[in-house]
């Protein structure tokens, strides 16, 4: 296996790596958008760590940033949140501990930074990361909303309050029916 390291992507390096296997800024109208947002928003915290293998390039990531301004309807305020996470754009990264070494890498970050722990939504369905890796490391589930979402939290400390969901997601939900619409909302929680 060739040689892996965990790139830590800013806004002047992250268009010689790409995201998420996209690389051509000129093919790829979803690249330059995904630079500019991350670019847009790196000054309040997001963060991208990239799986670079020496041999095949890009091949896999964690997107997070603090609770206060997660894009999940969640109140995390304090925590280092999760976004979203993968390995394996070749099957050849696949189950070979990559996930866990970039998950280690964030909670390394959120206890230096003094966060009050590291959190995480998951589900069964697609384009999600399954809580089992997460449990492995020893996050536990603190809440869950339906169909299948779990919000799941490795606190560094048992006095601290646990994130949750926020109120009325299903009723908030209901208000759009068709398509696909994220809720979100801000977190009034400090560090």
């Amino acid at each position: 296996m060739a040689y892996i390291a965990i790139v830590d992507m800013t806004p002047e390096n992250i268009a010689d790596y790409g995201v998420c296997g996209y690389k051509d800024l000129q093919k790829h109208e979803e690249l330059r958008r995904k630079i500019a947002w991350f670019s847009l928003n790196y000054s309040l915290g997001l963060r991208i760590k990239a799986l670079i293998s020496e041999k095949d390039g890009y091949q896999g990531m964690v997107e997070y940033m603090p609770g206060e301004i997660a894009h999940r309807p969640v109140d995390a305020g304090g925590y280092l949140f999760i976004q979203c996470i993968f390995t394996g754009l070749k099957k050849e990264y696949k189950g070979k501990g990559y996930g866990e070494m970039l998950i280690r890498s964030c909670i390394q970050e959120a206890e230096q930074g003094e966060f009050k722990g590291v959190a995480v939504v998951t589900r069964n369905g697609s384009f999600m990361a399954k809580k089992d890796i997460f449990l492995k490391l020893g996050f536990i589930v603190v809440d869950s909303a339906p169909p299948d979402f779990d919000l799941l939290a490795l606190r560094f400390s048992h006095e601290t309050p646990a994130p949750w969901f926020t109120l009325g997601l299903a009723s908030r939900a209901a208000e759009y029916p068709e398509g696909l619409t994220i809720l979100s909302q801000p977190s009034v929680h400090t560090r």
